[in-house]
């Protein structure tokens, strides 16, 4: 064997074992920034999480807001009677549901299952809390669900990426603000009403859910008699007479609430509404009221089908 061939096999190996111990010490980073933790305050107190969890199961209603700052969860409690909310469905593929994050429903078979790294919750799941940290590390939200602005901000600060989450409020803000120009060029000073039939009376609603984005977030003005400060009012079908919006959303609760719209419909008082009239009414289904309503991908979704249907019928 010639010096050059020695010398060739001697760099060559010096490359492996240098090539070797640099992949060995990425994967050693890679696996100490995974397993770092990090302590958080949170509704109960604090709790030790990891810095980077891989494996998060999302109880709090907060699967939106986790997509939009790059977290998927293994776990979602964002469903509609019992499956995964039907703007998420592709988004979440191969996520596991888990519960409704309106109240303290969970399997918590399925979510030991997941082995989850993080478990998020809601204030209104207090009474799961203890069962849930036996499972894993489990912070609880302390914003209510209904301030989705502050809890996108709570998210992204447990993650240290509140500023992101800021941005994205910042930039669907402005977007909504373009879209109820457009809007009101359209409509001039038309006030709008959200109405919603039960099987027991009507509601009219409030800075709430569909109504927090006509009149909060699209800034459209409320019927008079729309109390602003309130969720809803529960109004009886006589007690409608005192509204007459220009243009009005309705959505129907379904079962018993098919009979009340049905009557409602057949009523002097439908007839006589200004938006009836007008061909100014905008049918809800129950689905949306419930679902893209309260978070940020269905609110930036719904905010432009809301400016399509209004625009749509106000050329």
């Amino acid at each position: 064997m010639t010096m050059k061939h020695k010398l060739f096999i001697l760099f060559t190996l010096i490359f492996v074992v240098l090539a070797t111990v640099g992949c060995s010490s990425k994967k050693e980073e890679t696996r100490a920034t995974e397993q770092k933790t990090k302590v958080v305050k949170h509704a109960k107190g604090e709790a030790t999480i990891p810095v980077n969890p891989k494996r998060i199961v999302d109880l709090s209603g907060s699967s939106e807001e986790l997509l939009l700052l790059g977290h998927k969860p293994v776990g979602t409690a964002n469903t509609y009677k019992d499956k995964i909310q039907g703007h998420l469905q592709e988004k979440l593929k191969g996520v596991k549901a888990v519960g409704w994050y309106w109240a303290p429903k969970v399997d918590l078979e399925a979510v030991t299952a997941l082995k989850p790294d993080l478990i998020i919750l809601n204030n209104r799941q207090l009474k799961i809390y203890d069962q849930l940290a036996k499972i894993a590390p489990t912070v609880v939200l302390e914003t209510n669900l209904e301030n989705w602005r502050d809890k996108f901000k709570e998210v992204g600060k447990l993650f240290d990426e509140e500023k992101k989450a800021t941005q994205w409020i910042v930039n669907y803000d402005k977007k909504a603000a373009s879209l109820s120009k457009q809007i009101k060029e359209k409509t001039k000073d038309e006030n709008f009403m959200f109405l919603a039939i039960t099987p027991q009376n009507f509601r009219v609603y409030g800075n709430f859910g569909y109504g927090d984005i006509l009149f909060n977030d699209l800034k459209l003005p409320a019927t008079k008699g729309t109390d602003l400060k309130q969720t809803m009012a529960q109004v009886s079908l006589e007690g409608l007479v005192a509204f007459q919006p220009d243009q009005m959303f309705i959505v129907n609760f379904g079962g018993e609430a098919d009979k009340v719209y049905e009557d409602y419909k057949n009523s002097a008082i439908w007839k006589d509404n200004k938006a009836v009239k007008n061909n100014h009414v905008y049918e809800v289904s129950n689905e949306v009221f419930n679902t893209k309503a309260f978070n940020p991908i269905g609110k930036d979704m719904l905010i432009d089908e809301i400016a399509k249907q209004i625009l749509d019928k106000n050329k």
